[in-house]
């Protein structure tokens, strides 16, 4: 069986329900975990490229899907499971 094919748009509305930030940086998105009360933690970010969340319909990378789930935690079964 194939790699789950996950859309700019599903990432996008998954994150937002759940705090976190995303905020464009010269056309690609950052995604960017939530504020914690401890001031020495810092906050993971994850860059998206331009090629795919150009639209909500563009299907995002396995690699950028690895990526979220290096600093998040979260798998694209539970993004498409949402």
């Amino acid at each position: 069986m194939g790699q789950p094919r996950v859309k700019w748009g599903q990432i996008e509305r998954y994150f937002s329900k759940r705090g976190y930030e995303i905020k464009g940086s010269g056309g690609d998105k950052m995604i960017i975990a939530p504020k914690t009360d401890d001031p020495n933690r810092t906050r993971n970010v994850v860059r998206v490229g331009h090629k795919w969340c150009s639209s909500g319909g563009s299907e995002v990378l396995h690699a950028s899907l690895q990526q979220i789930r290096r600093s998040f935690g979260v798998t694209a079964e539970q993004i498409l499971n949402d």
